[in-house]
This record gives C-alpha cells, sequence and structure tokens, in this order.
C-alpha cells in the first residue's frame, strides 16, 4: 500500500472518529437537555396537582370542577391510588406503560399517593432524528476526508516520490538533478536540501577517484615505463649498474611524487569557515618571505580591515602557492594585493612573467599541466589551490595580465561581528 493511500485512509479513519465522538458528545447532550426539561416540567405540575386535591371524609377530590388543563387533551395527566385502587384520575392518560411517557408518583395525606404521567413522545422523536441526521452524515464526512486526504496526501508524497527516484538513479551511480525543495519550508524541505548535498559530495568524490584513476595511468606511464626500459637493460647487461641505478632511482622519485600528488588531490581539504582579517594575514605572508623573495613582492592593501569569509590555513596555502608560482615564472616583481569587489574580497597576486596563451589559460588548474617546464615543480599547485577555494565557497580566477598572470582568490565578504 502506497504513502499516499495510507495518508488518505488515515485521515478519512481519523475525521470519521472524530465525526462520530461529535455524534455521541451531541446526542449525549441533547439527550441531557431533554431530560432536564422533562423533570423541571414534571416538578411544575407535580405539587400545582396536588395542591389541588383535597382529603374529605376519607377520599380525594378536587377542590374545582374548573381545570381547563384536565379537559383540555393536554399530554398530561395524574391519577390518585391507595393501595390497588384508583380514586381519581385526570387529564391523558396511557395505557400501561410506555417509553413516550415519564412518570413521577407523590405520596398524599391518609396513604394516597399521586401518579403523574407526561407524554415525551416529541422529545424522543426529535432525539432520534438528530441521531439520525448524525448518523447519515458519517459516511459523507468519510468520503470527503478520504478525498481531501488523498489530494493532501498527493502533495506529502510527491517530494518524497521524487528523493525515492532520486535516490535509486544514485545508487546506480546515475547523478540526478537536484530535488525541487518544497515550498513552506519544512523536514521534508530540509530533506530534500540535505539530499541534494549529499549527491554534490558523492558526485565530487566519484569525480576526484576518476581524476585519480585518470591521472595516475597517464601520469605513472612514463616514470613506470623508464624504470623497466632501465632495469630490462641492466638485466641484459646493455647498461652499467652506474647510468641504470640512478635513473632507475630518478623514476621511481617521479612516481612517488606523482602518487602523493594524487592522493592530496583525492581528498578534499576540510574547511572550519570563520570571518579571517584579510589584510592581516597578507601582511604576516609577506613578512614570512625570504628575504630575496619579500623585496620582489610588492604588498598593496586597502586603508581599512577587509574581513572575509573562509579558512585562515587554507587562505594562507593557496595565497602561499601562488606566490611561489609567480616567483618561479618570473625575475621581474610579483605584486600581492587586496581589494574589495561587491559582496568580494579579493586575494591577488600578480606577475609580470611571459604569461600562457588564450588557449592555455583555461588549462592552468588542470593537474599535472605544465606549460614551462624549465621551472621544477609537477603542475599541482593551481589544482589543489582551485580545489581549496572551492571547498571555502569561493572561487580562483586567472586572468591574462598584459604582461604576465592575475591569480584571484575571491571569498565571500564577512561581518565584523563575526570574528
Amino acid at each position: 500500500m502506497s504513502l499516499r493511500v495510507r495518508i488518505a485512509l488515515g485521515t478519512a479513519l481519523l475525521a470519521t472518529l472524530a465525526a462520530a465522538m461529535h455524534v455521541a458528545i451531541g446526542y449525549y447532550s441533547f439527550s441531557r437537555l431533554i431530560q432536564e426539561d422533562v423533570a423541571r416540567d414534571l416538578a411544575i405540575w407535580t405539587p400545582a396537582i396536588a395542591g389541588a386535591i383535597e382529603i374529605k371524609d376519607g377520599f380525594p377530590r378536587l377542590d374545582s370542577e374548573n381545570w381547563g388543563w384536565i379537559s383540555s387533551g393536554l399530554a398530561l395527566g395524574f391519577r390518585v391510588r391507595k393501595g390497588g385502587r384508583v380514586y381519581l384520575e385526570g387529564g391523558t392518560l396511557p395505557e400501561g406503560t410506555s417509553r413516550d411517557w415519564a412518570y413521577t408518583t407523590t405520596p398524599l395525606a391518609e396513604g394516597y399517593v399521586l401518579e403523574l404521567a407526561m407524554y415525551i413522545g416529541e422529545y424522543r422523536k426529535a432525539l432520534s432524528g438528530q441521531l439520525r441526521a448524525s448518523l447519515f452524515s458519517l459516511p459523507l464526512v468519510m468520503v470527503l476526508a478520504a478525498f481531501f486526504g488523498w489530494i493532501f496526501a498527493g502533495h506529502i508524497a510527491r517530494p518524497i516520490t521524487r528523493l525515492a527516484r532520486a535516490a535509486d538513479a544514485l545508487s546506480r551511480m546515475q547523478f540526478p538533478d537536484p530535488v525541487p525543495s518544497p515550498p513552506g519550508g519544512g523536514e521534508i524541505a530540509d530533506l530534500a536540501q540535505s539530499f541534494n548535498r549529499m549527491v554534490g559530495s558523492v558526485r565530487d568524490a566519484f569525480e576526484r577517484e576518476r581524476a585519480f584513476t585518470r591521472y595516475a595511468s597517464h601520469e605513472l606511464r612514463t616514470p613506470l615505463a623508464t624504470a623497466q626500459a632501465q632495469i630490462e637493460a641492466l638485466e641484459a647487461g646493455l647498461l652499467p649498474q652506474e647510468t641504470a641505478i640512478p635513473a632507475s632511482k630518478r623514476a621511481l622519485l617521479r612516481m612517488h611524487q606523482i602518487l602523493e600528488g594524487l592522493l592530496a588531490l583525492s581528498r578534499e581539504p576540510k574547511a572550519r569557515l570563520e570571518a579571517v582579517p584579510a589584510g592581516a594575514l597578507l601582511r604576516q605572508l609577506h613578512a614570512g618571505l625570504p628575504e630575496k623573495a619579500r623585496s620582489r613582492v610588492r604588498l598593496e592593501l586597502p586603508g581599512e580591515e577587509v574581513w572575509v569569509l573562509g579558512d585562515e590555513e587554507l587562505i594562507a596555502r593557496v595565497i602561499g602557492n601562488l606566490v611561489d608560482n609567480a616567483l618561479k615564472h618570473t625575475d621581474a616583481r610579483v605584486e600581492l594585493s587586496l581589494a574589495v569587489e561587491g559582496d568580494r574580497g579579493v586575494l591577488s597576486v600578480r606577475d609580470h612573467g611571459p604569461g600562457v596563451s588564450e588557449d592555455q589559460l583555461a588549462r592552468l588548474t588542470d593537474p599535472f599541466v605544465r606549460f614551462n617546464t624549465a621551472t621544477e615543480g609537477m603542475g599541482l599547485g593551481l589544482a589543489l589551490a582551485h580545489q581549496a577555494a572551492k571547498v571555502m565557497g569561493g572561487e580562483l580566477v586567472i586572468r591574462l595580465a598584459d604582461p604576465g598572470l592575475r591569480a584571484e582568490l575571491r571569498l565571500p565578504i564577512a561581518e565584523v561581528g563575526d570574528a
């Protein structure tokens, strides 16, 4: 049974129970009202009739013959008994006993008893009519509750159905589009948002795994082939140990470096986001450079501190990496600056080196990409910086500066109160 059917049936059941309770309470209340009304009428008529009966010479009689209510046909009657004998009666009396009549007895003088009977059939008809009408409405209430429950359940089940389909697709490594969040917020909206974040995390992890496999198979092929060729040449006596062993060691060192870089890329850095004083951080990084490098780096800061939302350690790692790259690729000066653009703080590093072409610019953050082979490195610095910027909710932008390149770490502005 689907969730929608269960909700619809549950709604119908609850509505029916509530309606049945309402019927029971209404019936009880109406019945109590009728009983109180009948008791009040009997309490009025009993002393009135008892006061009109006189006991003379041992026999009861009315003190007046002008009792219009006795002969008017009202549904009320009385009789005076003593033992099993009736001595006086008047009004309208039922034959035998009936549930449509209410009875009461009152003792009189000399052992006589006044019996009063009042017709309550109309009350009982009204009570039965009210009960029938209420019971007749119960099926209608159930049908309407089931109908509206079905519609309401559709609004609840629809996002859950989408989540189920998306989860099934995710289990088959088919990454679904983001599940729409139901309007109005609530638990299901939170669940949809959490699921979308989970899909993003799984996709990123899967992409990192694929990238690891792709880059490993590509980058390790050359040093593996080199090491194998050196060993085979050594075994065949084509190369002396003095030549083959150092070459093999260099190939193994290259493989080690590649694997270390791949592991670094496969591990998404953890970021503890907080308000960071970007100006103070850049001054600290500049002051920590070796004297020779510091003399080539010009620091430009605004008059007021700029607070950005990020992880101080990751920011320092990214900027340090960008400064090292800039110093490697040019002998000219390097500019380290800070600015505010809209809702972003921009920490930029600009060099005056040869730069790259437009086609090469888009590939600078790809792992193991090196356009200038004259400098040492593995081509992982910008890839790791790009990854760290993404984790902090920012972005790494690299653009041509004519001459050279400008690398910008753009992070959200943080409120000073968050510091």
